[in-house]
């Protein structure tokens, strides 16, 4: 019993110093959870942007835009018809309704008048909760005027939108985040390398520390190319993802951020002694931005008080650059800025990873 209770105790406080699976084991499921919590602790709250295009003006019309505006799921927009379609398109909004002219004038003639409302057919949320709620609420004024005949009919017509598809918004962030894994994890053999001399012993050998660092680099960047092909080609093949983006724009954008993920994983080794104190500085950058980064769900979810931290993230940036590149993505930033946030990050990264870091 005895030797039972001591193997118990050591294999105990094996498990302890093994700080990566005492991570995994007890605080990755808590942040995960706190994690999910508050990126759809806003999820009630999200409001559906629609246009509602009057083109008649008349009393009624007006009773029609006023009721649309105080349904609380719709961030209502009143914007000229060809305008509001382009908005459409470019995913920025869900529907349009058009109210025609002459409807007022048709409806005191208990004449039946047809709204048009514009929608991209392949997203549930206008099928399901939009269009229901549009039908409910031109159906309330139409028994507030006449209980008969039926004054406004529907006629729906889809467009194609930039909106995209569930796994089109996938891969661009599922790469985004193997960068960033890729670059993070750079802070790794350097600490190894560094814990066990062999760092001293190249510094004091003909190889140049230029040539260490840079031939870490190269490799990194090999391995991001290689990821990039794999991650598309299973898009394409799988799930039938179309890269829709300038290629070589997306290269650069490859390049760029795992340079950007590679300084902030130097700046990790600048900062850690150890490999076992490299590991929670790891794992504190990365889950916080896997999920607060808007690379799986869409910003809009996140609720207001999380946007600072969500518009302070590098992934966030690189998400959306990689988005709007790979499949024509609504933006969620311009790419310009896009482009300078993640530049600012390597920029910033190294410069601090330059004066810091210890070769021994």
């Amino acid at each position: 019993m005895n030797s039972f209770l001591n193997m118990l105790n050591a294999n105990f406080k094996q498990f302890l110093r093994d700080k990566t699976a005492l991570f995994f084991t007890l605080a990755f499921p808590v942040l995960f959870i706190i994690m999910f919590g508050l990126v759809f602790s806003g999820t009630d709250k999200i409001n559906y942007d629609v246009a509602l295009v009057n083109e008649d003006d008349s009393q009624i019309s007006q009773g029609i835009v006023q009721a649309f505006s105080q349904v609380s799921i719709f961030s209502v927009q009143d914007n000229p018809r060809d305008d509001s379609l382009q908005l459409l398109t470019d995913g920025k909004l869900k529907a349009v309704i058009i109210l025609p002219e002459g409807l007022g004038q048709a409806a005191l003639s208990g004449q039946t008048t047809e709204v048009q409302v514009y929608y991209d057919g392949s997203q549930t949320s206008v099928n399901q909760i939009i269009l229901p709620v549009v039908k409910e609420i031109l159906q309330s004024i139409n028994r507030e005027i006449t209980q008969t005949p039926v004054l406004f009919e529907i006629s729906e017509e889809t467009i194609q939108t930039k909106d995209m598809s569930m796994m089109s918004f996938f891969i661009p962030g599922v790469l985004a985040m193997s960068i960033m894994f890729l670059g993070i994890y750079s802070a790794m053999p350097l600490i190894q390398q560094r814990e066990k001399k062999i760092l001293k012993r190249l510094g004091a050998s003909p190889i140049s520390r230029s040539t260490i660092i840079f031939s870490q680099v190269v490799l990194r960047l090999g391995l991001a190319v290689l990821q990039t092909v794999i991650i598309i080609v299973i898009g394409q093949l799988m799930f039938g993802v179309e890269i829709l983006g300038n290629w070589w724009l997306l290269l650069g954008l490859v390049m760029l951020g795992t340079l950007s993920f590679i300084s902030l994983g130097f700046l990790v080794a600048s900062l850690a002694k150890t490999e076992e104190g490299a590991m929670p500085i790891v794992q504190l950058i990365q889950f916080p931005m896997m999920f607060l980064s808007g690379i799986f769900f869409p910003l809009e979810y996140m609720p207001d008080f999380m946007r600072p931290v969500v518009n302070a993230l590098p992934l966030t940036y690189l998400g959306d650059a990689f988005r709007q590149v790979m499949v024509d993505g609504a933006p969620a930033f311009p790419l310009g800025v896009d482009l300078l946030v993640v530049t600012g990050w390597l920029v910033v990264c190294m410069a601090i990873s330059v004066r810091f870091f210890r070769w021994e």
